[in-house]
């Protein structure tokens, strides 16, 4: 099977919207953006990445309502990855109610179409959190650019960036930081990737989505991300340092986005990828290795009992 499973729903009108103080401010944040890093170009097909939740969510209103208000030629594709765990059909729903809203057609792919058990994965001796990452990064990336993406949009944002940030420096792998910027280019069979929520936290998020009516996911619906997974608690514990600090400096999110994203700029100039990507000798997909990981994962999960 090819793993797409196009769920067309009934079209409507992304309604005008009643501004405030907040909701003009963080439109024009992310608008700005948007423009003055050339996110949306006239030709595009911009797949958005949708998990229900509302930082995907927000980045896929506001890049509508940029497109619809700016006239711009190209098409949006929201999608969706069905991981197959037990509550993955509850994400669906909120995800379909969401493009619904925006008037959108949807497509859903199934991650057990590509011979994922996330079940199975869930057994093996590494963090489940980690897996479930590796195995949407590689769908995310092989399925739009299978049909016609020329980006890929998601809804990472500010505070994702600086959580990255710290703990990169603190690993001694800042080099990983020069990938922390609004766009990163197409290179080879890696799909150029957007991040229209680059420079807003979630917090901020969570009240746009609330204030324009946005359906999204209330509760992490995943056992694993409250039972026991470290990498999750790892991020939350970031989360809160972030918010402590942002409650006592005015501006905090803004300004350390801005200084990350000059010492991406510096990085990427002192240590261009000059090394083009090797393909997977299983998949054909790219990698740094002969075989990528997500086939690794594959042939882990095929050993498990």
């Amino acid at each position: 099977m090819n793993g797409l499973r196009d769920e067309t729903l009934s079209q409507s009108h992304l309604q005008p919207l009643q501004m405030t103080g907040f909701r003009e401010r963080y439109l024009k944040t992310v608008h700005h953006t948007i423009e003055r890093y050339r996110l949306v170009e006239p030709g595009d097909c911009i797949f958005v990445a949708l998990s229900g939740g509302k930082d995907s969510g927000s980045a896929l209103y506001t890049l509508t309502r940029y497109v619809e208000e700016r006239g711009v030629e190209c098409r949006l594709q929201p999608f969706h990855i069905n991981l197959g765990f037990p509550f993955s059909q509850q994400v669906e729903e909120i995800v379909k109610q969401q493009v619904e809203f925006l008037g959108l057609s949807l497509k859903v792919f199934h991650a057990s179409d590509y011979g994922v058990d996330m079940e199975r994965i869930a057994k093996l001796p590494r963090p489940i959190c980690s897996s479930c990452g590796l195995v949407k990064r590689y769908l995310m990336n092989r399925l739009p650019r299978e049909l016609g993406a020329t980006k890929l949009a998601t809804g990472h944002h500010a505070d994702d960036f600086i959580v990255f940030f710290f703990k990169n420096l603190l690993g001694g792998n800042l080099e990983w930081s020069s990938k922390f910027v609004p766009k990163l280019p197409t290179r080879g069979k890696q799909l150029g990737r957007i991040r229209p929520l680059f420079f807003v936290g979630g917090e901020e998020n969570r009240r746009f989505a609330e204030e324009v009516g946005l359906p999204h996911l209330k509760e992490d619906l995943c056992p694993y991300s409250t039972y026991g997974c470290g990498v999750d608690r790892s991020k939350r514990m970031w989360l809160e340092v972030i918010d402590y600090i942002s409650r006592r400096q005015r501006g905090f999110r803004r300004r350390m986005m801005t200084s990350i994203m000059r010492l991406a700029e510096t990085l990427s100039t002192q240590r261009p990828e000059t090394q083009p990507l090797r393909e997977c000798r299983i998949c054909g997909e790219p990698t740094s290795g002969e075989i990528c990981a997500f086939c690794r994962l594959l042939e882990a999960q095929r050993r498990v009992d």
